[in-house]
C-alpha cells in the first residue's frame, strides 16, 4: 500500500501530459525517430506520464507528409535523382483540394541522402528538385508549395530554374555546371519564353540573406562539407549569380528574408517563379492547430541535432519555444550538440549529448541505434533529475 501511495505523489509531481515534438538530427534521426527515443526515455522516468509525439518542420523533412496529412490528400512517389545525381525515388503531395502540390527539397536533395564521401556544396545540385516541379506543372497544379529545409546544396536554385527552361551561360555561350562551383563561370542568364502559370509559395523558416556573413554559404555550407575556401568561393559565386540576375532580369532580392535557404534555394524560386515567402513554421502552426495541441499538454519538448548559431534564425525548435512560452508551457530542449553560450533560449532547460565543456563523441559519428539510446538516456537522465521538483 505504501509503495501504491509513493507511485500517486510522483506521478502527481511530474507533467502529465507531455508533447514530443523535435526536428530531426541531421544525418542521424529523423523527427520521428527522435521522439520515439526520447518518448521512451520519459516513460522510463515517468510512468503515468502521456505523451503525444508531432512531427516538427518548418518545411524541410516531414513537410510534405504533414501537408498531405492534414489536408487528407496523397502522397506520390516518382523516380529522380539525388543531389549527386544518382537514381532515387521520392516523394511529393497532392493536397486535399487536388489543385496545390507540395514539394520537400529534402525528398530528393537532401543531404541526409547522401554519404559523407558526395557532400559536396560545389558539387551538389537540386535537379532531382527540379523534375517534381515540372512534373507537378505538367499535371496541371495552380499552385506549388516547396518546403526547404536539410538541402545539399550551395547554387542559388539555378537547377531548379533550368527546369522551367532557363539556361545559364558562360562568356562562350555554353551552359554552365548547374552546381555551386559552376557560379563561377555565369555570365548571361536566359529566361524561358514562357514561364510557369502556377503560383508557387516557399515554405521557410530561414531568414537569411542570399550571401555575406548571414548568407547561405558562410551559415550554412559548413554542414553540408564545405571548408573555409570553399565557403568564401560559393559566397563569391552566389554574389555574382545576384549580380547577373538583377542585370538581366531586374531582379534585386538577394536580400529578401529566406533568400538564402536551402543553399539559395529561396532566393531561386523567388528571383525566377516569382514566389512568395511563408513562415514554414507558422503554416504548420496554423495548418495543424499548434497552438490547441501545445494548451492540451503540461510540458512542451523540442530538439535538434545541433544547437548553434543559426537556432535562433527561424528554425522551428527555437520558434516552438516561443510559442510554448506565450502559452505559458514549460518547454525543454533535446540536442545532439550545444555549440554556443545557453543565454537568452526561449527553452527552460536544455540537454545535450555534446557541449562545449564536455564534447564526448560527436554526434554524427554515432549510427543511428547509438544516437537513440543516448537521446533516450539523457531524456530519462533529465526527467529523473527533476522528478521531484517538476
Amino acid at each position: 500500500m505504501l509503495r501504491n501511495r509513493r507511485a500517486q505523489e510522483v506521478s502527481y509531481k511530474v507533467p502529465r501530459r507531455i508533447l514530443i515534438a523535435p526536428d530531426k538530427f541531421k544525418g542521424t534521426l529523423t523527427s520521428e525517430a527522435a521522439a520515439r527515443a526520447i518518448e521512451r526515455g520519459l516513460i522510463r522516468a515517468w510512468p503515468a506520464a502521456q505523451t503525444t509525439r508531432f512531427t516538427l518542420t518548418d518545411g524541410g523533412e516531414g513537410f510534405v507528409e504533414l501537408m498531405v496529412r492534414q489536408t487528407r490528400g496523397r502522397l506520390r512517389a516518382v523516380r529522380t535523382v539525388d543531389a549527386a545525381l544518382r537514381p532515387c525515388r521520392a516523394e511529393w503531395g497532392l493536397l486535399g483540394n487536388g489543385r496545390t502540390a507540395v514539394i520537400g527539397l529534402t525528398s530528393a536533395s537532401g543531404l541526409a541522402q547522401l554519404p559523407p564521401a558526395l557532400r559536396n556544396p560545389e558539387q551538389t545540385n537540386n535537379l532531382g528538385t527540379g523534375r517534381l516541379i515540372s512534373l507537378a506543372l505538367r499535371e496541371g497544379c495552380a499552385e506549388i508549395l516547396v518546403g526547404l529545409g536539410g538541402s545539399a546544396t550551395t547554387e542559388g536554385g539555378i537547377s531548379l530554374a533550368a527546369a522551367i527552361g532557363y539556361r545559364f551561360l558562360d562568356k562562350e555561350g555554353h551552359d554552365i555546371p548547374l552546381n555551386g562551383a559552376g557560379l563561377a563561370q555565369l555570365d548571361r542568364i536566359v529566361p524561358p519564353s514562357v514561364l510557369p502559370r502556377a503560383r508557387f509559395v516557399v515554405a521557410t523558416d530561414v531568414d537569411n540573406p542570399l550571401y555575406g556573413p548571414k548568407g547561405a554559404a558562410v551559415q550554412f555550407a559548413p554542414q553540408k562539407g564545405a571548408d573555409a575556401a570553399m565557403v568564401a568561393r560559393l559566397d563569391a559565386g552566389l554574389r555574382r549569380l545576384a549580380r547577373i540576375v538583377r542585370r538581366d532580369l531586374g531582379r534585386d532580392v538577394a536580400r529578401e528574408p529566406g533568400a538564402g535557404a536551402a543553399g539559395g534555394c529561396g532566393y531561386g524560386l523567388i528571383a525566377f517563379f516569382n514566389a512568395r515567402r511563408e513562415n514554414g513554421f507558422q503554416l504548420v502552426r496554423r495548418l495543424a492547430r499548434l497552438d490547441a495541441l501545445v494548451r492540451a499538454h503540461d510540458l512542451v519538448i523540442t530538439g535538434e541535432g545541433s544547437f548553434d548559431r543559426t537556432s535562433l534564425l527561424g528554425k522551428a525548435p527555437a520558434q516552438l519555444g516561443q510559442l510554448a512560452r506565450k502559452l505559458k508551457r514549460p518547454v525543454w530542449a533535446f540536442c545532439g550538440r550545444v555549440a554556443l553560450p545557453l543565454v537568452k533560449t526561449p527553452f527552460d532547460k536544455v540537454a545535450a549529448l555534446s557541449t562545449r565543456e564536455n564534447p564526448g563523441p560527436p554526434p554524427e559519428s554515432l549510427t543511428s541505434a547509438q544516437h537513440a539510446e543516448r537521446l533516450e538516456e539523457l531524456a530519462y537522465n533529465l526527467a529523473s533529475s527533476c522528478r521531484d521538483r517538476c
